[in-house]
């Protein structure tokens, strides 16, 4: 294991532990556990129902987990797929609706997911020894 790799595995785990975090902190507040209310005045806002919360919330915890655990290759692409869409999602939603403020958490989350996905350990450009 040479220095490069080291690099590159911690960072994969400050980058991928942020990204958990939100997820699971995320679900918390659709959940209404955390908010009492305020994601849902948000989803109004963006003409989203309410019971929106509780789909993205109930998908965030197993991505949250699918990220984090080793193996499952094929789990976690589609838990990646997920959150570049919820991300993605969420930015053009702020941006429709000129709440051009709101757009920099979604975005600084979709730079999580997409380099948590690059520097994972079973990475796509892994070389074989």
């Amino acid at each position: 294991m040479g220095k490069p790799f080291k690099i590159k595995h911690i960072a994969f785990w400050i980058v991928t532990a942020l990204l958990v975090f939100e997820l699971i902190d995320g679900a918390l507040w659709d959940f209404n556990i955390l908010n009492k209310g305020a994601v849902q005045g948000v989803l109004s806002r963006l003409g989203y129902p309410a019971y929106l919360a509780f789909i993205l919330g109930s998908a965030k915890i197993p991505a949250a987990v699918a990220i984090s655990l080793p193996r499952l290759k094929w789990l976690k692409e589609w838990a990646y797929a997920g959150l570049v869409f919820l991300f993605t999602g969420a930015t053009v939603s702020h941006i429709v609706v000129k709440d051009y403020a709101s757009v920099v958490f979604p975005l600084i989350f979709l730079l999580f997911t997409l380099l948590s996905w690059r520097l994972r350990p079973d990475g796509p450009f892994r070389r074989s020894h």
